[in-house]
């Protein structure tokens, strides 16, 4: 336990300092910490902690690499449990909208836990729609979407999700 709290310390300073230093560089690389859940069903309600790292690969095409912290609660024939997971992804996305007040886009994306020492294996497939809102380098950004979880073992049966997100972005 203590080894995890250090580790998820040790990620967060290296996040903000990616952050700090990106603040006063050229706007190619994009940087979005946020979290994002959903409680639209009792079975299954998972909740992540996101990190995505990307470079934009012009004025309004991007390109993610995502990190999460996952949280899975389920509640199967009356008994709750919980699983964690930390899984890897990427996605691209189009900004849509893009002025002083909003820069809306449109994303999606895939991701795995690789299935190492993992308490619930699978994989994901997602698409959202997120706003990063004001005209400054460092903006609060919410999102809506939906998620597809893919399980790969026999305990769990796959589910859809619809999420919402919140967070704060820099480069976007």
């Amino acid at each position: 336990m203590k080894k995890e709290y250090i580790l998820r310390v040790l990620l967060l300073s290296w996040l903000l300092t990616v952050v700090v230093v990106s603040y006063g560089q050229k706007e190619d690389f994009r940087v979005e910490i946020h979290t994002q859940g959903s409680v639209s069903n009792q079975q299954f309600k998972p909740y992540e902690l996101c990190c995505d790292i990307g470079y934009n690969l012009t004025d309004r095409l991007f390109v993610n690499l995502r990190g999460e912290s996952a949280i899975a609660l389920f509640k199967i024939g009356g008994q709750k449990d919980y699983y964690t997971n930390y899984i890897y992804g990427a996605n691209a996305g189009y900004t849509m909208l893009k002025n002083d007040i909003c820069n809306l886009d449109v994303r999606v994306g895939f991701g795995d836990n690789l299935r190492k020492k993992q308490d619930w294996k699978y994989n994901y497939y997602d698409a959202g729609v997120y706003a990063h809102i004001g005209k400054y380098k460092l903006k609060p950004c919410v999102g809506f979407g939906i998620r597809r979880y893919h399980s790969r073992n026999s305990l769990f049966k796959n589910y859809t999700r619809f999420y919402a997100s919140i967070g704060i972005s820099f480069g976007s």
